[in-house]
């Protein structure tokens, strides 16, 4: 019995006001985990997901109690508890609105997105006085009721709650309930756990790591047993760029170095005007790992398509990768732009998405890996794709799991997915991008479980066997693009109306499979196939001619009839005068060609004023002038 009324002594006893605090700020963060687990596809029925955010929950209230009891005991007066609540209500609605525009995971600190650019644009000035009048009333509101809160026992009040957060922290970071999801592998659930763990931190603890203390942040998120290093590493980088929609500063060097920026020389497309554009991104592949452009291989393999005489007929043979590895050149690829690591903190102004979602087009990325790998599921949305499908989703689907293993479903299932997405969806406009995994290197996908393919190709100069298995994985993704677009034909999903464009994501990286391969290349920036197939003509254009990954967007956008937005480096390809141009961008350093000789940057460490000049350009993106 003296137990029993010890604890109800030590217990808190609750007001109304108490109440109603704890009820508005769980209000306030089922809104912020509904908005948060919409933008990150979480589902609220995965027990680690459920877990994580009850207990963001339960903390985030409890922390509440012990900030509003400790800071009445300490101070006596009800002004600095009034103020925490009021704090505490702005970065809430804060964390709302950020998720609700963007997402945070891969900023250094969601601070870093609120700029005069992002709050003007997003809220109106009568939208200010209403959020300013609105925390004004919780300041009052709070006064007014803390005062009310006796004095006595304070501290021990506190205590109980302090004692509350912490073991609720110590659930949190313990890792206990990250079981095993058969959906994802190690990696992609390091990737996931660091997602749920950020969304599910208190935004008060958030803001002191990140804002006040940033090292001590640092510190603690690598360290924390819930994600991996890297993924903890991920999100730590930062980067100089600039946004303007200014070129005057840069008129001259853009005009020196030959760019194509704020330029638009290709003339409209009359035959433009496609419905459906399918872009098909082979995992690295270079085209020296094909035998038709590499006469040092000595076999014969790829003939289903890519060594077709028709096809090699419309590829272009001449253009290299610019962005390495695959979020990188992606990135590039869709944003037109050769520095993929200023796309995402700026918001990817520019995209190939978003330009085409404004022309009434559905973007949508297929891919048979998890759509959580490298948080793409995160900047691929942010990027401007209304539907991300990936491994997770296909897994859902009992007839598919057979079929999913190593890097993700087979390719040829993959293609067979996007075959029925397209018919069910055929009488929209769509942007459908697919990038399959069965060619990775180093050895690609070495074993088909249930698949038949044709003998694998007999290759007589080439003795490693791992080399031979990434050669043979070509030959059988070259056969599943073919009979993807004969499907596609078949289904009458490629006809007048539709745009298929087939290329890589990068070249295949140097490492110890492509350096057994006679003829490949000994960098990563090398070149990749392109090809754009039309059941229309298309404009006569040089195949050979020098280009790069920013000049894919811009080819696209002038098939399909759409202007070339100002802040892009590349030109399409169908241009009648197209510039000798490319550009790469690997490990620090940024090779530019002009046509005549390639210019190499040490981006951290530039030799003169001209490449000074350059890297101006390099980090920086040019928006559209408002009219």
């Amino acid at each position: 019995m003296k137990i029993v009324g010890y604890l109800k002594k030590f217990l808190p006893r609750f007001d109304a006001f108490q109440i109603s605090a704890v009820v508005f700020f769980t209000v306030l963060n089922i809104v912020f985990l509904a908005i948060a687990s919409q933008k990150n596809g979480f589902s609220i029925t995965d027990s680690d997901v459920f877990f994580y955010f009850t207990v963001k929950i339960l903390f985030d209230a409890a922390f509440l109690l012990f900030s509003i009891l400790i800071l009445k005991a300490v101070f006596r007066i009800a002004f600095f508890s009034a103020l925490f609540v009021t704090a505490n209500a702005t970065l809430a609605i804060s964390d709302i609105l950020l998720y609700y525009f963007g997402n945070t995971l891969v900023e250094r600190s969601h601070f870093a997105l609120i700029t005069p650019y992002s709050v003007t644009s997003f809220v109106p000035w009568y939208g200010f006085a209403a959020i300013f009048t609105f925390l004004a009333a919780i300041f009052v509101v709070s006064f007014i009721f803390i005062r009310k809160i006796p004095k006595e026992d304070l501290f021990k009040k506190s205590v109980f709650w302090l004692v509350i957060c912490i073991l609720l922290n110590l659930l949190n970071v313990s890792g206990v309930f990250n079981k095993k999801d058969e959906r994802f592998d190690k990696v992609i659930t390091g990737f996931r756990n660091a997602q749920i763990y950020y969304v599910s931190q208190n935004q008060w603890l958030d803001f002191m790591t990140d804002v006040i203390f940033p090292s001590l942040g640092d510190r603690f998120r690598i360290l924390s047993p819930v994600t991996e290093k890297f993924v903890g590493d991920y999100r730590l980088f930062s980067y100089d760029f600039t946004v303007t929609n200014d070129l005057t500063p840069y008129e001259k060097t853009i005009k020196q170095l030959g760019l194509n920026i704020g330029e638009n020389d290709a003339e409209p497309h009359t035959g433009g005007g496609y419905s459906r554009i399918i872009y098909i991104f082979t995992e690295s592949l270079s085209l020296a790992a094909l035998p038709c452009y590499n006469d040092k291989i000595n076999g014969s393999y790829a003939g289903r398509f890519f060594c077709r005489d028709d096809i090699k007929a419309r590829t272009f043979t001449n253009l290299t990768t610019s962005g390495t590895p695959t979020l990188q050149g992606l990135t590039v690829i869709f944003n037109s732009h050769p520095n993929y690591n200023i796309q995402e903190p700026t918001g990817h102004r520019n995209s190939l998405p978003k330009i085409l979602k404004k022309h009434g087009y559905k973007p949508v990325f297929i891919r048979s890996a998890s759509k959580f790998f490298a948080n793409e599921n995160l900047v691929f949305q942010n990027m401007g794709f209304s539907e991300i499908i990936g491994r997770e989703d296909f897994f859902a689907d009992e007839g598919l799991k057979k079929y999913i293993y190593g890097w993700g479903l087979e390719d040829r299932i993959l293609y067979d997915q996007v075959v029925d997405y397209i018919k069910k969806n055929k009488n929209e406009k769509l942007f459908v991008s697919i990038l399959g995994t069965d060619t990775h290197p180093p050895a690609g996908q070495m074993k088909y479980r249930y698949l038949d393919y044709p003998k694998p190709p007999e290759i007589r100069n080439i003795s490693d066997k791992a080399a031979k298995l990434w050669l043979t994985s070509v030959d059988r993704m070259d056969f599943d693009i073919a009979a993807f677009i004969e499907k596609l034909d078949e289904e009458g999903l490629f006809d007048d109306s539709t745009l298929i464009v087939v290329s890589a994501d990068h070249s295949c990286p140097l490492n110890n499979v492509t350096a057994k391969i006679p003829g490949h290349p000994r960098n990563n920036l090398a070149k990749i196939p392109l090809i754009f197939l039309s059941k229309r003509p298309l404009p006569k254009t040089d195949f050979s001619i020098p280009a790069s990954q920013p000049d894919i967007a811009p080819t696209i956008i002038h098939l399909a009839g759409i202007g070339k937005p100002a802040g892009w480096w590349g030109e399409s390809l169908f241009a009648k005068e197209k510039k000798k141009i490319t550009v790469g961008y690997d490990k620090k350093f940024l090779y530019f060609y002009d046509g005549k000789t390639t210019k190499t940057v040490n981006t951290e460490n530039p030799a003169d004023a001209s490449e000074e000049a350059l890297l101006e350009v390099f980090n920086t993106v040019f928006t559209e002038r408002k009219p």
